[in-house]
């Protein structure tokens, strides 16, 4: 029985070390073609799998190909791993020809599985004419949702819509910190704002207690603006 449950911890142990890591619609904090989109980023226990799709925007004609001479590195670090190969998209100088305008080509490109301790990733197709980029792909997928979210409540903000605008910040906010970045400030900032318009005395010390206790960075530049614009003495 003994040697039962060691085979069987044995056994979920090696299962859970070869579970890949899937990161769904990272977000790249630049990329140099608009009309190109990283659908998932998969690491496994061998490759790194890079999926994306290109979209046409021509009334007519159109074309896409994938240099052989592609490679993806941490974004702060030197670590750098070329492109193994390439899956349903031609090697340049071949190319796919779109039908339509809006058509959409799907594609993934194969490399060696990258270091763990990476959070930020470049993609490089290192050619001649049009080379595509992305730079500061963001390997974590509850950060990514936040950024999502704190765009949809700035949005919302913009417009006055100050109530609409909550839900969004608070779910910035939830969690702890895993990646270091303004948005989280910034949901403490629109929130207390927000709560100070509406006299709400108590919200406003209740969140700006969390924002003194949080593991946010930079907080005497936020600190100043409060006290600039009063909400805090």
């Amino acid at each position: 029985m003994k040697n039962f449950l060691y085979i069987l911890i044995v056994i979920l142990i090696s299962t859970s070390s070869l579970k890949a890591q899937i990161y769904v619609n990272p977000i790249a904090g630049k990329q140099s073609h608009p009309e190109m989109e990283i659908l998932q980023i998969e690491i496994n226990s061998e490759h790194t799998i890079i999926s994306l799709k290109v979209t046409n925007k021509r009334d007519n004609g159109g074309w896409f190909c994938a240099d052989k001479n592609i490679f993806i590195k941490d974004s702060k670090g030197s670590e750098t791993y070329q492109l193994i190969r390439s899956e349903n998209i031609p090697t340049c100088p071949n190319q796919y020809e779109f039908k339509s305008y809006g058509e959409v080509l799907e594609f993934q490109l194969i490399f060696p599985k990258i270091s763990g301790h990476i959070k930020f990733l470049d993609l490089v197709e290192n050619c001649n004419n049009a080379c595509f980029s992305f730079n500061g792909i963001i390997l974590d997928n509850n950060h990514n949702q936040k950024i999502v979210a704190f765009e949809k409540g700035f949005e919302l903000y913009q417009k006055e819509e100050f109530a609409e605008a909550i839900p969004f910040f608070e779910k910035v906010l939830q969690g702890k910190i895993s990646i270091q970045s303004q948005i989280h400030g910034l949901s403490y900032y629109y929130l207390i704002s927000i709560y100070n318009n509406k006299n709400n005395t108590e919200k406003v010390e209740t969140l700006y207690k969390d924002f003194l206790n949080s593991d946010l960075e930079d907080k005497e530049t936020y600190i100043k603006e409060f006290k600039r614009i009063k909400i805090i003495e």
